[in-house]
């Protein structure tokens, strides 16, 4: 997680391992585009391991394999994210997400028209993030090994994690950050990852090339590092550090 803006508190990475539930907010539906050519309004979606569960107005649900479902978008301004919606609890216990404003921009507004999408084919699959984080990573001059496992220990390649704290995304990137890197949509996995790699190439840039400090900043924030001059005595920081570094090694 980056930036802290409160005192330290210990927090965990909220990472789903077994299903992901989203569900929209609002009255605007979103529109799944199936591989076979078709679409189908839904009013919203959750993934069970490699399948796909569409909400069908009314509440049915219908079943597809993950990959026979190209995008699902939602005819809001990407530009309408105002901060982390926090994850509560549905009725089987499962993590449920509102991951965007519902607030509606001016009628007739270009903006109203333009859709973004929330999930597209393969979001899951952990070897297309890598190979996105890989990419990314070698465009901005950083490690991706380093990247790689900074994602690994955020978010353990949950593109809709979202922590007690607010951090949002696989890099867990906290609201000031976003704004900071200008991130429209924090659930798009390319988005997170750029303005992560970017924020994390302007610490590594700080603190001289020192891994350990620029992680620690990631993590506690920069003025806690200042503070301590050096990586701050909090268990979960020192912690965070430590992963970090051994996942790279692996």
């Amino acid at each position: 997680m980056t930036k802290r803006s409160r005192p330290f508190a210990p927090r965990a990475v909220a990472a789903s391992a077994m299903a992901l539930a989203l569900f929209c907010t609002g009255s605007r539906a979103d529109v799944a585009h199936l591989r076979n050519g078709r679409t189908l309004e839904v009013t919203g979606f959750r993934v069970d391991g490699e399948r796909i569960i569409l909400q069908i107005e009314g509440g049915g649900e219908l079943a597809l394999p993950s990959q026979q479902v190209l995008s699902i978008q939602r005819s809001e301004p990407a530009s309408s994210f105002s901060g982390p919606h926090p994850a509560t609890a549905g009725p089987g216990g499962e993590r449920l997400v509102a991951p965007h404003s519902t607030a509606a921009p001016p009628a007739g507004s270009e903006a109203e028209a333009a859709p973004h999408v929330v999930f597209a084919a393969g979001v899951t699959d952990r070897s297309s993030l890598r190979t996105a984080a890989t990419r990314i990573a070698r465009k901005h001059g950083v490690d991706e090994r380093l990247i790689l496992a900074v994602i690994e220990v955020e978010s353990r390649y949950d593109a809709f994690a979202v922590s007690p704290r607010g951090a949002i995304g696989l890099m867990q990137l906290m609201p000031e950050t976003l704004v900071r890197f200008d991130v429209r949509n924090p659930y798009d996995p390319e988005q997170n990852i750029d303005a992560g790699v970017r924020y994390l190439k302007e610490l590594l840039e700080r603190y001289s090339g020192q891994r350990r400090l620029a992680l620690a900043a990631y993590n506690a924030g920069e003025e806690a590092v200042e503070r301590f001059s050096g990586i701050p005595p909090y268990r979960e920081t020192v912690l965070y550090v430590e992963r970090v570094l051994r996942a790279i090694g692996r």
